[in-house]
């Protein structure tokens, strides 16, 4: 009886024991989760996948056909409100006005993100013109470059106006916005149109955004498939491939409902207000089999898990306790008579009292690891936040964080032959000069460096002005190899000040932030360590500006080019920076850009359509942006000169009788009646094909003569503003002046004096 409760009180609180004890129950407790688990999945996983699926797809149901009914009923009443019958029941004489009514409209109903609606189109096809959300324009151009697709041209439509139907959708496809810059995709979407038996050269086009509807309306299951298909059981949309052998589902007798084909459950349901059927597609059986035989593999591994954890348990157990033995056996040499009994387990007691003297003598370098740690945190977060390539192992904090600082940001100006020439990508490279940069400064400070953008690098030096001279060594020793690849890259190296205050980081950064912004003209690297006095921002004269727009619009590139030339040569001049230079010539490029959009002229400078501003970029120097002036404005202006040629009877009788009969009566009403027009629809009409209004040309027209006159003759200005049409010499002067900035005398001064 006595020795019962000697031997639990000898072996019941030994660690080995306990340890035993412990997996045994981890296992235990591992075999009865796993096979509950596989007994309840295998009796419920299907009735739940067939359940959740059936009233998934019920849902996506109701919520497509509530969506098409509403589309269906708002396309409706644009159809037969008053405005759209005066606008298809008199297509000869268009009323712009009513038209842009109805624009606003639209604008405003398609406001509602809900109605998952891109855009709305009037489609005229007896003028081929259309009224959308953003204006007027011709079919051609609404349907081959706003919304283009292979499969719905122009002339679909027009073909699908003149068919006998009043509501039909159409399977959805993929849609882009070309123009002359860029080719930008607009997603999928599914059009859908109404119309009349009455009318057949008169319909509404909606554009219905299929992913967005999808999102909204469906439920998505993992490797499941969703499609959908018209009242003929072709495919409208899908959100995967369809099956190779398409399933009949109009034969089936129920309108919902599920069928097995193959491995996959295809549940499907007709839509009461459409007639669609929706499908849902889920690959159970696969699945069903995968997790059969996952279980099988499972029961085995847990079969040898249990004999394995069984050896393994004691094996570790007796790992574990025969060292903590062996330091129990130190320790109570060294003082015995110190164990409290204060747990179950006596060598834990025994040991957590004989390591609490070690706990103190170490606080001291804890806190210290702990702070260190803390910065370290710090920057890995910061690479986190910016994406930045570092290897943190091998990163040096600072033993003292009150040290001075200051910052070196290398900007890497990477030109178009760098792909072809270097045999890398542009990321490689700036990791390669990272490691080059940081190696170099290793040497000679403590330094850390950092990649910030993936052409910025950034060097945090710590140390003070006495190290300036050598600072500046290592510096030019940096741009003479980095000079070596000047055909590839330019750099721009910001150098800052020294900064005492640990808080000043930001403002530092920022600092050299701004010194880049101060490169001069040229290639290669450039050195800039202290901010100096720019010129004000850089801008065309009002009488230069309009001088330029007026000579564009009229593909006169004789005269464009060489004041362009002239500006920015002034500008270098003024010894503006690279950056203010491009800030510049981005304003010129967005006015001839905008004049050339407004008459519909398109231009590409590149054989692969970049745009104006990836051009600009590698222009470094004033000889780089002369040049590309000079080929964007003389392709400019022939964009214009054949557009010009390509206009019709109206917009060319007006541009060439005012060229001619400057000086004669050009009001609006005198131009139109030598047309039999009315002057309002003349305004409209030139304005629309020209992208100018009849006054402002012909004022153009007038004003460019004058100067041409005030330079080249000595006639009185009264003799001058007759010869161009103005009878009264104080409104001639007054245009003259609103035109170039100067009086017609000024004028005269200046152009004499130049």
């Amino acid at each position: 009886m006595d020795a019962k409760p000697s031997i639990l009180k000898r072996y019941g609180g030994s660690l080995f024991y306990r340890l035993l004890a412990s997996f045994a129950v981890v296992i235990v407790l591992l075999i009865s989760v796993n096979m509950l688990t596989y007994v309840y999945f295998r009796s419920t996983i299907r009735e739940e996948i067939v359940k959740n699926s059936s009233l998934n797809l019920s849902a996506t149901v109701e919520n497509y056909e509530k969506h098409i009914k509403l589309v269906r009923g708002l396309l409706i009443s644009f159809y037969f409100n008053d405005k759209t019958e005066i606008l298809k029941n008199n297509t000869l004489h268009f009323n712009y006005s009513i038209a842009k009514q109805e624009q606003l409209e639209l604008q405003k109903t398609l406001n509602n993100p809900m109605l998952y609606l891109q855009n709305v189109a009037y489609y005229f096809s007896d003028i081929d013109y259309v009224i959308d959300k953003d204006g007027t324009r011709e079919a051609g151009s609404m349907f081959g470059n706003l919304y283009r697709s292979p499969h719905y041209p122009a002339s679909f439509w027009k073909a699908e106006l003149a068919k006998p139907f009043t509501f039909s959708m159409y399977p959805s496809t993929e849609f882009t916005e070309t123009n002359a810059f860029y080719s930008m995709p607009l997603g999928s979407l599914t059009p859908l149109v109404v119309k009349t038996f009455s009318n057949p050269k008169f319909g509404i086009i909606g554009f219905l955004d299929s992913a967005k509807m999808y999102d909204s309306f469906h439920q998505v299951k993992t490797n499941s498939a969703f499609y959908i298909l018209d009242q003929n059981e072709a495919p409208l949309f899908a959100m995967s491939e369809l099956p190779e052998k398409p399933i009949r589902f109009d034969t089936m007798e129920q309108k919902k409902g599920y069928l097995i084909h193959g491995t996959d459950y295809y549940f499907y349901e007709k839509g009461p207000e459409s007639g669609f059927t929706y499908v849902n597609v889920i690959p159970f059986a696969a699945m069903t089999q995968q997790i059969f035989h996952l279980n099988l593999i499972t029961i085995t591994v847990l079969l040898l898990s249990v004999l394995i954890g069984i050896a393994v348990s004691v094996f570790f157990s007796a790992r574990f306790h025969n060292p903590i033995s062996a330091i129990l056996r130190s320790i109570q040499q060294v003082n015995p008579a110190s164990v409290p009994q204060q747990s179950p387990i006596k060598e834990f007691n025994m040991i957590n009292e004989k390591l609490h003297d070690l706990f103190k003598v170490n606080e001291n370098i804890h806190k210290d690891l702990h702070y260190k740690n803390s910065l370290l945190q710090q920057y890995v977060y910061l690479c986190k936040a910016k994406m930045i390539e570092s290897d943190v192992q091998n990163i040096h904090i600072p033993s003292d964080t009150e040290k001075p600082f200051r910052l070196i940001l290398f900007h890497l100006l990477y030109k178009e032959r760098f792909v072809g020439g270097m045999g890398m990508d542009q990321n490689r490279a700036s990791t390669y000069i990272k490691e080059f940069i940081n190696s170099l400064f290793s040497r000679y400070w403590e330094a850390l460096t950092l990649q910030m953008e993936k052409d910025q690098v950034l060097i945090i030096l710590f140390g003070d002005d006495s190290e300036q001279q050598a600072l500046s060594v290592v510096l030019r020793q940096v741009a003479d190899i980095l000079s070596l690849d000047k055909r590839y890259c330019d750099v721009t190296i910001a150098v800052s000040p020294v900064y005492r205050d640990p808080l000043a980081f930001n403002p530092a950064f920022e600092f050299v932030i701004g010194l880049l912004k101060q490169r001069r003209l040229g290639e290669g690297v450039q050195i800039i360590s202290a901010k100096e006095a720019l010129p004000d921002d850089l801008l065309l004269t009002p009488s230069e500006e309009k001088e330029f727009t007026a000579n564009l619009v009229s593909g006169n590139d004789g005269v464009t080019v060489p004041l362009i030339r002239k500006a920015l040569k002034k500008a270098a001049g003024k010894q503006a920076s690279v950056f203010q230079m491009h800030e510049f010539s981005k304003d010129i490029v967005n006015l001839a850009v905008k004049s050339m959009y407004s008459m519909n002229v398109r231009i590409s400078l590149t054989e692969d359509n970049r745009p104006p501003s990836a051009l600009l970029y590698e222009c470094r120097t004033l000889e780089q942006l002369q040049s590309f002036f000079e080929q964007f404005l003389t392709r400019s202006a022939e964009g214009i000169r054949q557009k010009k040629t390509e206009n019709d009877y109206i917009a060319s009788f007006v541009t060439d009788y005012v060229n001619r009969n400057f000086g004669s009566d050009l009001s609006l009403d005198a131009l139109a009646d030598k047309l039999n027009i009315t002057g309002a629809y003349l305004s409209t009409y030139y304005k629309e094909k020209t992208g100018v209004n009849v006054s402002d040309y012909v004022n153009t027209v007038r004003m460019n003569k004058a100067m041409e006159l005030l330079r080249d003759t000595d006639l009185k200005v009264q003799d001058i503003a007759q010869l161009i049409g103005y009878y009264s010499i104080a409104s001639f002067n007054r245009m003259f002046k609103k035109h170039t900035g100067f009086t017609p005398g000024e004028y005269r001064r200046a152009s004499a004096g130049s």
